[in-house]
């Protein structure tokens, strides 16, 4: 990151100055996520706009010491900390038929973000974009901030530009999509085995209890194994940058082999979301805005054209396996706004048996997002 420019109020070098000003903007953000306009807008978006409005009049610097911090250290501990979920067996077990509705999903993002690159001017940075949005599009805004990192993306008005775009895009397509659960055409049409979507016991997943000092010690220490471990095997294998994959592959390890007793630990979610608002909240502090300007009308296009493909290629995999409504929509759900999203729709249309497999999938999503960002991200620049 370059230097600031010009003298802040709170200086680049006090770093707990600068982290008292974050965990107050992610308390903001999360607050606000309680909210109905919070609910609308994202938490995530107004933590990025307070710090840009901070970073404009010279309360934070544009850049300090402890962003490094945050970019090197805590992103990968949020990542490791939701993989902790990734159970693969139970997610197979429990997917069902929304896990093939997702895999076709997760596919048209891929075909989504390859031909939009192809068609479109996205500038210098044409090939991290196809990385980032094909990552958070089967994974979620975790897996943008670990394929970013992986890739060397470290602009911060590039990146916000990016998070402002799905923001936007990607809630007008979540409205869309709960439109067309309702219409009779789209439910007539994909209508195989749908009398069977309300039945069953398998109600949203339950409340857990309030995480305990030994439950986050428990997750943040395997967080810090799995990343040390996935660190030095890249390293060893001349990988370094691209650790994320290996601590990704180490963390569904550990949630696979040990599913039987790490389903009982409580509140990993809960640190890996505070880290990624302090990642979200050191974005809008580098922010140019007149460089987010520029790039919208160009990003805006190309993430219209990622979910146009994973559409067709989503319908297309109903038409082919003969996959319902309710599965079609908690599968596209899951791909682009993730598991959140995805139980709350099937909690809104009472499609009961589908509360379980919309965690499945998303879980699923965040395990893949970090490969097929990368991997697009090299043939894309290839």
């Amino acid at each position: 990151m370059t230097p600031p420019v010009a003298t802040s109020l709170v200086p680049a070098d006090n770093a707990f100055a600068l982290l008292a000003v974050f965990f107050l903007l992610a308390a903001v953000g999360a607050g606000l996520e309680k909210t109905a306009v919070g609910r609308r807008v994202s938490g995530v978006m107004v933590v990025i706009a307070l710090a840009i409005a901070l970073a404009h009049f010279n309360v934070i610097p544009s850049s300090a010491p402890v962003y490094g911090v945050i970019w090197t250290w805590l992103v990968p501990l949020a990542i490791a900390l939701f993989l902790l979920r990734a159970d693969l067996v139970g997610i197979v077990i429990e997917g069902g038929r929304t896990l093939v509705a997702f895999l076709f999903g997760a596919a048209g993002v891929v075909a989504g973000a390859w031909l939009g690159a192809r068609l479109l001017d996205l500038g210098p940075f044409e090939a991290e974009y196809a990385g980032v949005f094909s990552a958070t599009y089967i994974g979620g805004s975790l897996n943008y901030a670990a394929v970013a990192e992986a890739v060397g993306f470290r602009d911060p008005s590039a990146l916000a530009t990016g998070v402002a775009i799905d923001n936007v895009v990607g809630l007008g397509y979540l409205l869309l999509v709960g439109a067309a659960a309702t219409w009779s055409v789209f439910r007539s049409r994909f209508a195989w085995r749908a009398e069977l979507l309300e039945g069953g016991a398998s109600d949203a997943p339950e409340a857990q209890r309030a995480p305990t000092i030994i439950d986050l010690s428990l997750a943040l220490g395997l967080a810090a194994l799995a990343c040390a471990g996935g660190m030095a095997i890249a390293a060893r294998l001349g990988q370094a940058p691209y650790a994320i994959l290996y601590i990704t592959l180490l963390m569904v390890a550990i949630a696979t082999l040990g599913r039987r007793w790490l389903q009982a630990i409580a509140g990993p979610e809960l640190a890996a979301m505070l880290f990624m608002y302090l990642f979200f909240a050191m974005l809008g502090a580098g922010a140019d805005l007149g460089a987010m300007a520029g790039a919208a009308p160009a990003l805006f296009a190309y993430v219209l054209v990622i979910f146009a493909v994973h559409v067709v290629f989503i319908l297309a995999g109903a038409r082919l396996c003969r996959l319902n409504h309710g599965e079609i929509v908690i599968a596209s759900t899951a791909c682009i706004g993730g598991p959140p999203i995805a139980i709350a729709f099937a909690v809104l249309f009472g499609w009961r048996r589908l509360a379980v497999p919309a965690v499945a999938t998303g879980v699923l999503g965040y395990v893949l997002g970090n490969f097929v960002g990368i991997g697009l991200y090299e043939v894309v620049g290839g």
